[in-house]
C-alpha cells in the first residue's frame, strides 16, 4: 500500500481543556492506519506547509476548525485527496450555520434563532422564543471556548444584556437556543452513524435499544445533511423524547476512543477503495 496519510491537529485556541484528548484520537486513528501498511504523519496546524505543486497526500485527517485551516483543507480538495472532514462540514457546524443544517435535518431540536450582536434586539424575530422561560445564548461561530460562551438567561432584559456582553467581546452573532429538560447525552459517531454509533448518559448509562436507535438515525441524518464522517454531539432525553442540542465535528471521543479511532480507520480506508485490499486493519 502506497497510501499517504497526514494528520491535522486541532488549533489549541479551539481546544481548550482538551489537547491531549484530541491529540489521543487522532493518534490513535493514524496508529491503525500505519497498522494497514499507510505512510502516516501528525502535523500541528500551525506548522503545516502549504501544498507544493504536484504533490499531495491521499488522505487528510482534519481536525482543525478555523478559518485559514479551512482554506489550507479546500485546497487539499482541489488537488485531489480526500479530506475528513472537509473544509465544507468543518464551516458547516459553526453557529451561524449548525441551527439551519439541524432544521433542515427535519430532527428533534429546540427552538433557536440567530441574532447579531450589533444591532437592537427584534422582538419580532424573536418571537418563536419563549422569553419568559430559560434560554442558552451562545457565540454564533465556533463551540465555546470558555464559560463565558454560553450564558444561560430568562427574560428579554437578561436576554438583552447577554448579547450585548458578546458584542463587547467583538462576537457578531450569538445563537439563542430555548431550554430543553431531561438528562444530557453525549452521542458519538462515524459515517452515517452505521459505521460507528455510542452515546452515554451524565450517568454513565447506556440508552436503552430503542432510543439509542432513534437518536442514531436522528444524528445520522445530522451529519449527513452536514456532510460529516467524523461527529459527536448531545442530546437532551426525557423519557422517550429526545432533542439534539448540539453538533460537533470530529470530538475528541474520550469515552469511546478505542473503539472509535478503529471505526475511524476503517471508515476512511473504504472511502479511498483500500478495503479489498490484502492488508487491511487488524480486527
Amino acid at each position: 500500500m502506497n497510501l499517504q496519510v497526514v494528520g491535522i491537529y486541532r488549533e489549541p485556541e479551539f481546544s481548550p481543556g482538551k489537547i491531549a484528548a484530541d491529540h489521543a484520537i487522532m493518534d490513535a486513528v493514524l496508529h491503525h492506519l500505519r497498522r494497514s501498511g499507510a505512510a502516516v504523519a501528525a502535523v500541528e496546524a500551525a506548522e503545516l506547509e502549504p501544498l507544493a505543486a504536484g504533490s499531495r497526500p491521499d488522505l487528510v485527517l482534519a481536525m482543525c476548525q478555523g478559518p485559514k485551516m479551512l482554506k489550507r483543507l479546500a485546497a487539499f480538495e482541489q488537488a485531489g485527496a480526500l479530506v475528513i472532514n472537509s473544509a465544507l462540514a468543518i464551516r458547516n457546524c459553526y453557529r451561524d450555520l449548525l441551527g439551519a443544517g439541524l432544521a433542515n435535518a427535519r430532527v428533534p431540536i429546540p427552538e433557536g434563532r440567530l441574532i447579531d450582536t450589533g444591532v437592537p434586539l427584534d422582538p419580532g424575530a424573536l418571537r418563536s422564543l419563549d422569553l419568559a422561560a430559560p434560554i442558552y445564548v451562545k457565540r454564533g461561530d465556533l463551540h465555546a471556548l470558555g464559560p463565558e460562551d454560553v450564558q444561560r438567561v430568562q427574560g428579554a432584559a437578561a436576554l438583552e444584556t447577554a448579547v450585548l456582553s458578546f458584542a463587547r467581546r467583538g462576537i457578531p452573532r450569538v445563537y439563542a437556543q430555548q431550554e430543553v429538560t431531561g438528562e444530557v447525552v453525549k452521542f458519538y459517531g462515524v459515517g452515517d452513524g452505521r459505521d460507528y454509533f455510542a452515546a452515554i448518559t451524565s450517568a454513565d448509562r447506556n440508552l436503552d435499544e430503542a432510543l439509542s436507535a432513534d437518536l442514531a438515525r436522528a444524528a445520522g441524518a445530522v451529519a449527513s445533511t452536514l456532510g460529516l464522517s467524523v461527529w459527536g454531539g448531545d442530546a437532551v432525553i426525557d423519557g422517550a423524547r429526545l432533542a439534539l442540542i448540539d453538533f460537533n465535528d470530529w470530538p475528541s471521543f474520550a469515552r469511546v476512543r478505542d473503539q472509535a479511532a478503529h471505526a475511524i480507520a476503517r471508515h476512511c480506508l473504504r472511502r479511498l477503495g483500500q478495503a479489498a485490499q490484502p492488508r487491511q486493519l487488524p480486527a
